[in-house]
């Protein structure tokens, strides 16, 4: 119960502040749009600084740090105050469902923060079958980045409840995927022997410091791809290419997954990052305000399929270097099928419901 406790406080936490700090900026950059469109500049770059580099720039720091920020201080004291250690030994029962044991919980929850080192944090289970398991958990457990999209759109337009309900079917499917892959490649549960960590109060400036440190490879690594994927999507719409591309795809997108024509473009860019996905959507959009051109139904459908279907970029070449190319492939694949087939279906029951109602 204590952990359970802990977790949906954690939520509750991101979700708060997160929202919060997201509005704010959300209104202060909503004047800065203003006052940059009425600069005296030549329209033709004036629209392109804004619509393609500015304003996807502007929805990354309005839609993104404001959950990825509160997320990184709380992950980090969790991890120095000891406390994630003691939930190898909390979960150890649920594992062994699993065919792992409680330490397999350690990468996985590492998940929570980038699946990159929790991939690579697989390395301390002892068996090649208990490390490849825990790895494809380890995938499927909703990153800072998927937090992002679930916070930035569920969260903040259809309310808590239905953004942990996301977190919940992951859980689900996590336990689900577990059970067939011990099932499909069999092995012993081995014990757990694990040296027992006393909690303490972590040093606030190590806290701030693992903050910064993993804050800055999103501000380095992910603003460049933010700036350069906002001008590709300018350049295309407006060489005419993005129309045609998304009535091709409308059959799927529309038809079988109820989004908007231009959740194939915006999904193909969150391989890349997954929060890239969102804030290339409010640059489809021109708003990040998604409640006003997206229907609840629609909302939480995307959420589902980018908290689901395949690894970034960087967790597929963790993927590849810890299981092999082979390996690698079956669980991208296998995850994007599992998302829009998941996709689908919440799509089709939504819209049973609301033929029933």
């Amino acid at each position: 119960m204590v952990l359970v406790a802990v977790m949906f406080a954690v939520f509750g936490l991101i979700f708060v502040l997160g929202g919060r700090l997201s509005s704010v900026l959300d209104a202060l950059f909503g004047s800065l749009q203003k006052v940059f469109l009425a600069l005296p500049i030549v329209p033709w770059l004036r629209n392109f600084l804004w619509g393609g580099v500015l304003q996807g720039i502007l929805a990354g720091v309005s839609v993104a740090l404001p959950y990825i920020v509160p997320f990184y201080i709380i992950l980090s004291f969790l991890e120095n105050s000891g406390y994630l250690a003691r939930m190898a030994f909390l979960t150890d029962a649920i594992m062994h469902r699993m065919g792992l044991h409680g330490k397999a919980f350690i990468p996985i929850i590492l998940g929570f923060g980038c699946n990159v080192p929790a991939v690579l944090g697989t390395r301390i289970m002892e068996r090649d079958r208990d490390r490849f398991i825990a790895g494809v958990l380890a995938t499927l457990v909703p990153c800072s980045a998927r937090t992002v999209v679930i916070l930035g759109l569920v969260g903040a337009f259809m309310g808590f409840w239905p953004a942990l309900s996301l977190y919940i079917i992951s859980l689900i499917i996590v336990f689900i995927v577990g059970r067939v892959l011990n099932r499909f490649i069999p092995g012993t549960n081995p014990g757990l022997i694990m040296e027992m960590p006393k909690l303490k109060w972590p040093p606030l400036r190590i806290t701030f410091k693992q903050t910064w440190f993993r804050l800055k490879d999103f501000v380095v690594f992910a603003f460049p791809i933010i700036a350069a994927g906002s001008i590709v999507l300018y350049v295309v719409d407006k060489l005419g290419w993005l129309i045609p591309l998304t009535t091709w795809a409308a059959p799927f997108t529309q038809g079988v997954l109820g989004l908007p024509p231009v959740a194939l473009v915006v999904l193909i860019f969150g391989v890349l990052r997954k929060e890239l996905a969102l804030i290339m959507l409010a640059t489809l959009m021109h708003t990040s305000q998604f409640g006003t051109v997206m229907t609840p139904q629609q909302m939480y459908v995307f959420a589902l399929i980018v908290m689901l279907y395949i690894p970034c970029v960087s967790t597929i070449a963790a993927l590849k270097r810890e299981f092999g190319n082979r390996r690698a492939a079956l669980v991208s694949v296998g995850e994007v099928v599992l998302a829009l087939v998941l996709g689908a279906l919440v799509n089709w029951g939504w819209n049973l419901v609301s033929l029933m109602r």
